[in-house]
Formats: structure tokens, C-alpha cells, sequence
């Protein structure tokens, strides 16, 4: 028989251990454990959500925008701010 725990990092505790032999100790014999560890990546959205920080500045910026706040500009403007604030145009 094999079983299988899909745990977080708070739920590996002491007490784990204690359920899990207590699940065993009714059968005779011996079992072995094998513990292995998966590090799970969160993808870009899940990060920012579980990110207080960068969660509340998202929603800033969008009750920001639903404000009105909002720079506009047409591509050749943006053309021009870049050569304006651009490092090499500036001849540094």
C-alpha cells in the first residue's frame, strides 16, 4: 500500500509525523517513508497575488486609471520622448 500527503510547508510539522504513524502502527510489520520535496513555482499572476505589497499596487494603479488618470500619446510623441530622455541623446 502506498499513500500519497500533498502538503504545504506549515502542514510539515511534528504532527504530521504523529498521524502518519499512528495510520501504520495498527499494521503489523514494518513500512518505510519516503519523503520527497517538490518546490512549486508560481507562475508571474499567482506571485504578484500572493505578494501583499505588489498586490495593493496593483489595485492602486487601477483605481488610479478608473480616475482618470492616464497619459496618452501618439506613437511619434513617444518617438520623441524617447530621444529627449534617452541616455545617448543626452551624450552621457
Amino acid at each position: 500500500m502506498t499513500v500519497t500527503y500533498q502538503l504545504t510547508e506549515d502542514e510539515f510539522d511534528y504532527q504530521l509525523f504523529r498521524r502518519i504513524k499512528s495510520q501504520f502502527a495498527r499494521r503489523p510489520g514494518s513500512f518505510k517513508i519516503k519523503i520527497e520535496i517538490e518546490e512549486t513555482e508560481l507562475d508571474e499572476t499567482e506571485a504578484i497575488m500572493a505578494n501583499p505589497y505588489l498586490f495593493e499596487k496593483i489595485k492602486a494603479g487601477i483605481k488610479s486609471v478608473e480616475n482618470g488618470n492616464v497619459i496618452s500619446f501618439t506613437p511619434e510623441q513617444f518617438d520623441e520622448l524617447v530621444k529627449k530622455h534617452s541616455v545617448h541623446a543626452s551624450g552621457i
